[in-house]
């Protein structure tokens, strides 16, 4: 819960400012325009056309922090897709010093300007991420405490310098969402949580924001989604955006997840088909979700051939792929397996699965089919379910009934006859 927390809290902290009108007269009108330009292919996730804009950034305003933040923002991108990518590792450790570097001398040129404490607050969130990628959480509590004490830093000099409201809500809202102990441990070191507080300051910037009012509608529909229980509030933010960027995978995919979610598995499957499998070299997880996903939905359909098809395909697939979805993908397979009263193969996949603080979940979700064999009884119950899960009612009626008439002869088959 706590890295989950952080690694959302520093997400957005590394991709929210840039400048404010007042500070208009350090950042030309020029720069302005490509920084937008950058921001809009990022928001279309065209990273690599975005990440030459920032380049270009940095060599027409050498001594300004705004493209060397940029690059360090989509190197992280690149990273928390594939961690054990060691020459990302390094890249990312590099750009991120260069911004705080350039970032520092910005502030020594121009002491009372908000962007030069800004680019400095976001630039430390970065080094923060960097380091909890790197399961290296008191160096990244470190750095984001560093980041937020700037952050607080430029409020007090301007108060209308919305954009930066959303780096202190997304703070103060997941600190409060901390466990009690953990909270203790952080008000110890100085982190200081207020969920309301936090929920208002994500607000003003999706509203009043200059120019991340788009961040703090997706930071805002992401925390009334998933955390304040208001699921259509959420949706009807992450639908808009999601129209107005739908090249944008990860909209397309957590659309993808809420109708997969909510039983819809047919629309779940065209969203998540729709993601190109372009990203498989530079983003490998965006195609594992993707898959994933839609295996997932077939099995809920009781297509259980397709699912397997999809998985099988998935496995194969050369890319890196999470403990989590590794387990995920074993779970399913020996599931799978059981379904055909594959017995052994079953046994072989659930044992794959080991207790682990990332497999946990799939881990404990297995033991049932582990320890119990497969039989005709279990069988219909699982389809039954399925049907039950996507609405199709008079399907699982029928297993409903077969189920019924098993436990009335009080047999189960032990050659699975009754299953057709």
């Amino acid at each position: 819960m706590m890295r989950r927390a952080l690694l959302i809290l520093n997400g957005i902290l590394f991709g929210l400012g840039i400048f404010s009108l007042s500070a208009a007269p350090v950042n030309p009108s020029s720069l302005h325009s490509l920084i937008d330009s950058g921001k809009d292919r990022i928001y279309h996730f065209r990273l690599q056309q975005a990440l030459n804009t920032f380049r270009r950034i940095q060599q027409e305003y050498p001594d300004f922090p705004h493209g060397y933040f940029y690059e360090a923002y989509i190197t992280t991108v690149y990273f928390s897709q594939d961690e054990t990518n060691d020459s990302l590792d390094a890249a990312l450790h590099r750009v991120v010093w260069q911004a705080i570097k350039v970032g520092q001398q910005f502030r020594e040129q121009h002491p009372d300007d908000p962007d030069a404490l800004y680019y400095l607050g976001i630039s430390y969130g970065v080094l923060g991420i960097y380091h909890v990628l790197n399961r290296n959480y008191l160096r990244g509590y470190y750095y984001g405490r560093k980041g937020k004490n700037y952050l607080e830093e430029v409020v007090k000099i301007d108060s209308t310098y919305y954009d930066a409201y959303l780096g202190l809500g997304i703070f103060h809202y997941y600190v409060d969402m901390l466990p009690v102990v953990v909270k203790i441990i952080a008000r110890a070191l100085g982190f200081q949580g207020d969920r309301k507080k936090g929920i208002r300051e994500i607000r003003m910037t999706s509203q009043r924001g200059l120019f991340f009012k788009v961040e703090g509608e997706f930071a805002y529909a992401v925390i009334r989604y998933f955390l304040e229980g208001n699921i259509w509030e959420g949706l009807q933010i992450l639908t808009r955006l999601q129209n107005q960027y739908s090249d944008n995978p990860a909209l397309t995919l957590l659309l993808g997840y809420h109708y997969r979610r909510m039983g819809s598995v047919r629309k779940a499957i065209r969203y998540f088909s729709s993601v190109p499998d372009t990203y498989q070299n530079t983003l490998p997880q965006i195609t594992v979700i993707k898959y994933y996903n839609v295996g997932v939905c077939h099995f809920y359909l009781n297509e259980l051939h397709q699912a397997e098809a999809v998985f099988d395909r998935l496995v194969g697939m050369p890319i890196r792929k999470s403990n989590y979805y590794n387990a995920a993908l074993a779970y399913y397979k020996g599931l799978l397996a059981d379904l055909r009263f594959d017995s052994a193969a079953a046994k072989h996949y659930f044992q794959v699965i080991v207790k682990r603080k990332e497999t946990h979940y799939w881990y404990n979700a297995s033991r049932m089919y582990a320890t119990l064999p497969m039989d005709s009884l279990l069988y219909y119950y699982v389809l039954a379910e399925n049907d039950i899960f996507t609405a199709n009612f008079p399907s699982a009626e029928e297993k409903i009934g077969k189920l019924l008439t098993l436990l009335q002869e009080n047999e189960i088959p032990e050659d699975h006859s009754f299953v057709k």
